[in-house]
């Protein structure tokens, strides 16, 4: 007969994790002014982070969201579609902010961008002219839809076509398993360490960071920690330094503010506030 122990060992092995976009929501520095996000329907919530405008008469801030985009600027009289990879750093759009211009954007998660486009993603790691190169044809059938957007809403027509296009998944399911734990461990692993927990070869891992996700997994790790501090940063009314330095291994708070720094472009003390712009996306009906 089984002993209680064993039972629950059991039951804990059956215990399937959150998919990865239940875990992890990224989160934009958008001011909420003139900036609007929309659920996508529940077949693309595993690949689809948001649909989103932005039609506010200022620049807007693009901080690394660890995610990927497909941009429609439309302006009334002309419109240009394009392809923004995973960026690293931040910086103000100069597509935002333009009297009559509206930006509306389809916004990938990460580990989803290789199940729609073309090719590896080894190149697309700061990018913004790859558009037809990673997705033939997608100009053509998205045009017509954005062109007409201020009309009639472009999303129903969008989350058709991008269900079309959904192909078998190109990932290797272990390479999702360690974005997880990239994830659960706050972007703290180092490579060799999360290689030798999965079974593989840390050049395995570079390689197919790198062609899957579009960026190396010390580099992503490096996204996510900077992610999810700025996350607890927004969320929290009493953020607390010497709690996040020992959260996230940082060896002092000059190490913490440093890396902040370089990803955000700004204080950590400057954005340490209560207000949390990317908790309203709204239900696409």
């Amino acid at each position: 007969m089984e002993s209680t122990t064993d039972l629950e060992l059991h039951r804990s092995d059956c215990v399937q994790p959150l998919p990865l976009y239940q875990r992890y929501v990224p989160l934009t520095a958008n001011d909420p002014d003139g900036y609007a996000e929309l659920a996508p329907c529940g077949p693309l919530l595993p690949y689809i982070r948001c649909f989103w405008v932005y039609s506010a008469a200022r620049p807007a801030l693009v901080i690394p969201d660890t995610c990927m985009d497909i941009i429609a600027a439309v302006d009334g009289k002309t419109m240009r579609l394009f392809f923004c990879g995973i960026n690293d750093f931040s910086y103000p759009s100069a597509h935002a902010g333009q009297p009559g211009k509206v930006l509306y954007g389809i916004r990938f998660h990460f580990w989803s961008v290789a199940r729609f486009a073309a090719q590896p993603l080894c190149q697309v790691r700061n990018s913004t002219d790859k558009m037809d190169d990673y997705f033939p044809g997608w100009r053509q059938a998205l045009e017509p839809l954005f062109a007409h957007a201020s009309e009639t809403s472009p999303w129903p027509a969008v989350q058709r076509f991008l269900l079309a296009q959904l192909r078998q998944d190109p990932v290797p399911p272990v390479l999702l398993d360690m974005a997880g734990e990239i994830i659960r461990t706050r972007g703290t692993m180092d490579v060799q360490t999360l290689a030798r927990r999965f079974g593989v070869h840390p050049r395995w891992v570079q390689r197919h960071f790198l062609s899957c996700f579009g960026v190396s997994c010390k580099r992503l790790s490096m996204l996510i920690r900077y992610q999810l501090i700025w996350q607890d940063c927004l969320s929290s009314r009493d953020f607390d330094l010497q709690k996040t330095i020992d959260a996230y291994g940082f060896y002092d708070q000059a190490h913490l503010l440093n890396f902040f720094k370089k990803y955000h472009g700004g204080s950590l003390s400057h954005f340490s506030n209560p207000s949390c712009s990317g908790s309203g996306t709204m239900a696409l009906r």
